[in-house]
């Protein structure tokens, strides 16, 4: 266990990632494996498996990057709560998943996370210079190159690990033996920035615009990873000399050509891939896996390598595709199938997370994110569907379409090939007739539900009117991220396969249009609004429907603002008739004070100024695009305002009363009473040393620290 943080893939398999990595099974390497260029050069394509971390390890990656924020969250409450057996002690989850992360000793597997890979980085680096065997003595340019992607790869690793924890040892020399000093002081977030900056800077400067092999870093990657830590260093800048420990730990430096130096390389990013033309036309391209899979669009930067061959993936494949799948098989006449994806339902968005998308009839994205509907694959003999009860039958033959046939009570609602569940995320305002909802022959999950009879509004009931979500300890089946779906968990899409969790999808971790939203905020925090909103806007030209383009039959069916669309528009195929971005073009307005646009996007009350409107509005519109993609929780906490969203917006995590409407099934205070559930504190942006690391660190003569300096080590309020 002694080699906890330097643990080396040296014994360990390096695993293909596509066809650009060769795979090896090595039963006992030495040194010398790494002193020729076959050897070498499988050294430096294994380190591409450190693309996988925020994916793949047992939801470790996922745990740490996806929630708890404001527009997303774990589904176990407890976990979504922050509660103190979660949170802040030694035997927490959290503490657990960052063991993983820095890199955790694995009997079957090399260590996969941090400072292993970091520790693989600096020996390759080391054989790239001290050694230079066959084509990296010879071709500078190849030698240029992989040490380019090496230095990449070293950095995001750096950068991973340093938005958990702060402050973190900075390794740059490889160890190779072990010899009992596990001496690893924390260097300053500043000084990792410098490290990392420099390290990208020369990738930039090495690698072409494109590579050969798919999940190579290019220099686009590496420029839009630039353009990101310029953003980030400058977000912080103003926080050195903060009240706030947790604001003051994000300091990184003050360089006043940040804001500069991140739109430069934004704009080389966007300019060689093509402008607005390198964004993918449709949004759901990017996560077709019948598309994305065989041809994925160049829009994507850099994404993780995963194969059909789930023998090519060291632990479980992409973990994530199992992650944000509610569970749409509980009376449903729904069974787990390949198109549908397991339901683990890990990962669910919060009310906010719904209620962000302000335009759902004329931003595509919402009908592109969630799947709004399912239908039966049971035969009606076996179906797992619920039955009608008397008075639901009864208000259904009474209201009724006059072609659909009559029912009885106790025969199944749901029938195969049939519509067996639809969303409808609506507001208190906008709440649904509880007897419709709950006569209709399929599962109608609605947040609100008003009855006609007594008035009482009430909050996520569930067919048999037993109470759902938040604290009541029965998770409400909800309207689930469809942008991970794997129809080919297990290697095919043999329905066979239904159970597995090996993923073999390509995870995304850098898109154009990311750059676009990074440049947008630079130009933004420089009081450059009208460029800020140009690029916003490029990205809302493709978010709007296009002419012909259907939506979800659910959607126009029973969103308030279906209301709005021509009598055409709501009828099947529900096409919509022309473009809609002139309903969703962005202005200033929409972070102006006290105009109806930034009214509607629901500002936290103490963003008052439109420097800090425009900031939050940044966030909104980075949740709407690239929700459940693995960025917010990284994004909120870099710019310092992931705790006051997420206390502010998701109801789960937040201490704070009052804020949420209240409903007539409070459930004892665990259900919609209208406060907050949770115990997020401020120190919970950073998260734990584990015991696990601390209690394996020694000074500079391999004396193990003592108490005093272990508490010193750990993060503030742990």
């Amino acid at each position: 266990m002694k080699k906890y943080i330097i643990g080396l893939l040296i014994g360990s398999m390096f695993v293909s990632c596509k066809d650009f990595l060769d795979e090896r099974q090595v039963s006992s390497l030495t040194q010398d494996f790494y002193n020729d260029e076959g050897g070498l050069e499988a050294l430096i394509n294994g380190l591409y498996v450190y693309a996988r971390n925020k994916h793949e390890w047992d939801g470790s990656g996922a745990r740490l990057i996806e929630a708890e924020t404001d527009t997303y969250q774990t589904a176990s409450a407890p976990v979504a709560r922050y509660a103190s057996a979660e949170y802040g002690t030694d035997v927490s989850r959290i503490a657990g998943n960052i063991n993983n992360f820095l890199g955790e000793v694995n009997s079957n597997f090399a260590a996969m996370g941090a400072y292993p890979h970091i520790n693989n980085c600096n020996l390759a680096l080391e054989q790239i210079d001290q050694v230079a065997p066959g084509k990296f003595g010879s071709d500078e340019t190849f030698r240029n190159n992989r040490k380019a992607e090496v230095r990449f790869l070293r950095a995001w690793a750096y950068y991973l690990i340093s938005n958990q924890l702060g402050d973190v040892p900075l390794l740059l020399n490889a160890r190779r033996e072990d010899d009992g000093i596990y001496y690893y002081p924390k260097a300053s977030l500043e000084d990792i920035y410098k490290q990392i900056i420099t390290d990208v800077r020369f990738a930039y400067e090495q690698l072409p615009p494109l590579q050969s092999d798919q999940g190579r870093i290019t220099k686009l990657a590496a420029g839009h990873f630039l353009a990101k830590v310029y953003l980030n260093r400058a977000q912080a800048a103003g926080f050195q000399l903060s009240s706030e420990s947790s604001l003051t730990m994000l300091y990184k430096g003050n360089v006043s050509t940040d804001l500069d130096s991140c739109i430069y390389f934004a704009s080389e990013v966007i300019n060689l891939a093509g402008g607005e033309g390198g964004l993918a036309p449709d949004y759901w391209t990017l996560f077709d896996p019948a598309v994305a899979e065989k041809n994925p669009h160049p829009e994507i930067l850099w994404s993780a390598q995963f194969d059909v061959n789930p023998t090519t993936h060291t632990r479980f494949g992409n973990r994530s595709v199992n992650y944000h799948t509610g569970n749409y098989t509980n009376q449903s006449g729904v069974q787990r199938s390949m198109l549908y994806g397991r339901p683990f339902g890990t990962f669910k968005p919060t009310d906010w997370g719904y209620d962000n998308f302000k335009d759902r009839m004329y931003d595509s994205r919402y009908s592109k994110t969630f799947r709004h509907e399912y239908i039966s694959n049971m035969p009606n003999a076996t179906s797992s569907s619920y039955t009608w009860n008397g008075a639901a039958a009864n208000w259904w033959n009474t209201n009724k379409p006059a072609d659909a046939p009559t029912v009885s009570a106790g025969e199944k609602r749901i029938k195969e090939n049939q519509r067996a569940i639809i969303y409808v995320e609506n507001t208190k305002e906008t709440a649904l007739d509880s007897a419709m909802v709950h006569s209709q022959p399929y599962q109608f999950i609605v947040r609100w539900v008003r009855s006609a009879v007594t008035g009482k509004y009430y909050y996520r009931l569930f067919i048999d009117g037993s109470n759902l979500g938040l604290a009541t300890g029965a998770p409400a089946p909800y309207l689930s991220s469809k942008k991970h779906v794997d129809p080919l968990r297990g290697g095919s899409s043999d329905e066979s396969n239904f159970n597995s969790e090996q993923g073999t999808r390509d995870a995304i971790l850098m898109r154009l249009a990311e750059t676009f939203l990074i440049r947008a905020e630079a130009y933004g925090r420089k009081g450059d609004y009208g460029l800020a909103v140009a690029d916003i806007n490029v990205i809302r030209r493709r978010a709007a429907f296009k002419a012909g383009e259907p939506r979800p039959q659910p959607l126009v069916e029973w969103e308030s603002q279906a209301q709005e669309l021509t009598e055409i528009e709501r009828q099947a195929p529900y096409q919509s008739v022309s473009t809609t971005f002139d309903k969703i073009m962005v202005s200033q307005n929409h972070f102006t004070p006290g105009t109806p646009e930034a009214q509607r996007e629901n500002y936290i009350p103490t963003v008052t100024s439109k420097a800090d409107m425009f900031v939050h509005f940044i966030y909104n519109e980075k949740a709407r695009e690239f929700l459940s993609e693995g960025l917010a929780w990284e994004d909120l906490h870099n710019a310092g305002i992931l705790y006051e969203r997420t206390v502010h917006y998701n109801q789960m995590a937040s201490d704070r009363m009052g804020l949420w409407p209240v409903a007539s099934n409070p459930a004892n205070g665990n259900g919609q009473d209208g406060n907050g559930k949770g115990q997020m504190q401020k120190h919970h942006t950073f998260r734990p040393w584990p015991n696990a690391f601390l209690v394996r660190l020694t000074d500079e003569n391999g004396t193990p620290l003592d108490e005093a300096a272990r508490k010193a080590y750990q993060n503030p309020g742990y």
